[in-house]
């Protein structure tokens, strides 16, 4: 009863955020998503309208879905507690270290402060983490099949009516005239290479925040808060952590309000196809695509529209 309570209070206050996050920048006029290695440019509505259809089509692909992939199965025999403090500690660690790894680099090249971001989350998101509680980590007690063992292995077929929800978000997120925004030339940066800015959002945006933060955190934080409250606590997180390393808004304020209702909405779709399908194909795909259209859409336009 006290777990339940406290559940749907994470949950109240998680919509409470978001709501206050959204008012406070359609007061200010903020309303322009500025594109990143996630996302596209766009308004904000174009961002939430994809993302409520691929959340009623995750619920309804299967009607009822068979049980048996819980939290509590895939992590039997886990000290959970433990390994959810020590993945927060990960998190904190990534913040950390992109400052000095920023400034070390600094001091052996200016131009190399940009790889502070991807070295630390690397190592602090992707490393360390399995290190502690992945297959083989040191704070392991079981020789059950481990959670990204679970999800990588997909014996059943219904664990694939997620793909419904993928095409169904990428199909109205990007292939629709009326949510795509016409970018403007000159706007691409010229400090990487497309095919290097490709690699690095696939792989540490994709690849890397779908293992940490839907298969490692949240599916531990599901085991001892109940499903929703995991799935948005692990949002949150995954909002503040895309905070990291950016400074793309005028105001600290801004930064904020843009991450939950960008960043931890798209945790919320993320995290529920995690929790319906226990599939990480399915979320590779759907976060490599989204990667992968916010570095090359802008591209490709450029070319075919202004020559380049």
């Amino acid at each position: 009863m006290v777990k339940a309570a406290m559940g749907r209070g994470v949950v109240a206050a998680g919509v409470l955020v978001f709501f206050l996050a959204a008012v406070s920048l359609y007061l200010t006029g903020n309303v322009q998503i500025h594109r990143s290695e996630d996302y596209a440019s766009g308004l904000l509505w174009s961002f939430w309208l994809p993302v409520a259809v691929g959340l009623l089509l995750i619920r309804v692909a299967p009607w009822r879905a068979p049980d048996g992939l819980g939290p509590a199965g895939m992590l039997r025999g886990r000290r959970v507690w433990r390994e959810t403090w020590a993945l927060l500690g990960c998190v904190a660690a990534f913040l950390l270290g992109d400052v000095l790894l920023y400034d070390a680099y600094d001091l052996v090249d200016p131009q190399l402060g940009a790889l502070a971001y991807h070295t630390s989350k690397v190592l602090f998101l992707l490393f360390l983490p399995l290190m502690l509680t992945g297959p083989s980590g040191v704070m392991g007690t079981t020789t059950r099949p481990d959670v990204l063992q679970q999800g990588i292995r997909v014996p059943w077929g219904w664990r694939w009516a997620g793909i419904l929800a993928v095409v169904g978000y990428l199909y109205i997120a990007v292939l629709l005239p009326w949510t795509t925004p016409v970018p403007s030339p000159g706007t691409l940066p010229n400090t990487y290479a497309m095919f290097a800015r490709l690699a690095l959002a696939l792989g540490t945006a994709a690849l890397l925040e779908e293992v940490f933060f839907r298969a490692l955190l949240q599916t531990r934080l599901e085991r001892l808060m109940g499903r929703w409250p995991g799935i948005v606590t692990a949002a949150g997180v995954y909002a503040l952590a895309s905070l990291v390393g950016t400074n793309p808004y005028p105001t600290w304020e801004t930064d904020l309000a843009m991450a939950i209702v960008v960043q931890g909405v798209a945790g919320v779709l993320y995290g529920y196809l995690w929790a319906r399908y226990r599939n990480l194909w399915l979320n590779f795909l759907l976060h490599g695509c989204v990667s992968i259209v916010a570095v090359i859409y802008p591209v490709i336009y450029n070319l075919l529209v202004f020559g380049g």
